[in-house]
């Protein structure tokens, strides 16, 4: 097992905004929120206000929608843990506001623009990013047929909000290990955000047979981390792959100059 590192196009940007930016019940009623994730970079004590688009895409039902806030942090698979707001110790719940108000009614087709303000303390803390996240709720639900039961549905979708300190951005992740597991048939990559803040990339995972050459392009895995976070990977190998000798490498791409890191890996496969 091998590790590298270079850089590779340094002046070019990336920017990834995703979570749950639209939620639909079988064509009847949507939902639409934007975008899906607030980045925030402030001075200590500085007010910062962002806004959110909220649309209801449905062509006949109203919905009626209520703003409500969590806390929320990611698990070592990429997976998000939530939380009662202000329990997390990366919590920036209690920092935001919401106006106009947190409860309204959105006719067919129309928009509604939240102003959402975060407001940082002038006494910062060991916490490099604080996180929230803002969920706009429906609440007044909708028929909907489940395998020929009607059940009632109400939409909700979210936008995850990140704050920072305005001290430099040092992005930075690590491979930890990097190994084969033969029971499960699976690559198994295991990573760490060693850097001081959000930082999100792709890992791209290539396989060759030193046998015979034949060349393998595996599943490309998209990780979002936070300060500290543990990313564990799993990319599963190609169905009905031969036995053999192989090497595999994985490219991770992240960070806004687009940084590069490599791990190698070579196994037997029986």
């Amino acid at each position: 097992m091998s590790f590298f590192n270079y850089m590779k196009n340094p002046f070019q940007s990336l920017f990834f905004l995703l979570l749950v930016p639209f939620a639909t019940v079988q064509g009847q009623t949507g939902l639409s929120v934007s975008p899906p994730r607030t980045y925030v970079t402030s001075v200590a004590g500085e007010s910062t206000v962002n806004r959110i688009l909220v649309t209801n895409t449905s062509k006949s039902t109203s919905l009626n929608l209520t703003v409500s806030l969590s806390d929320w942090q990611y698990e070592e698979s990429g997976n998000n843990i939530m939380a009662e707001p202000g329990t997390l110790p990366n919590s920036a719940t209690s920092w935001i506001t919401v106006k106009p108000q947190s409860y309204f009614t959105l006719p067919p087709g129309e928009t509604h623009e939240l102003e959402v303000t975060l407001t940082a303390p002038a006494q910062t803390d060991s916490v490099e990013v604080h996180t929230a996240l803002l969920f706009i709720t429906q609440t007044n639900p909708v028929d909907s047929f489940e395998q020929g039961a009607l059940v009632k549905v109400s939409l909700r979708s979210g936008v995850k909000i990140y704050h920072r300190y305005n001290t430099p951005a040092n992005p930075n992740i690590e491979f930890n290990d990097y190994r084969f597991e033969k029971k499960a048939r699976n690559l198994d990559l295991s990573l760490q955000n060693t850097g001081n803040t959000w930082t999100d990339g792709t890992v791209i995972t290539e396989m060759v047979n030193v046998n015979d050459g034949t060349k393998y392009e595996l599943a490309d895995q998209i990780i979002y981390t936070l300060p500290g976070d543990r990313r564990n990977v799993t990319v599963p190998l190609p169905k009905n792959l031969k036995p053999g000798k192989y090497t595999a490498s994985s490219t991770l791409s992240y960070g806004d100059d687009d940084t590069i890191k490599m791990a190698e890996l070579a196994f037997a496969y029986e």
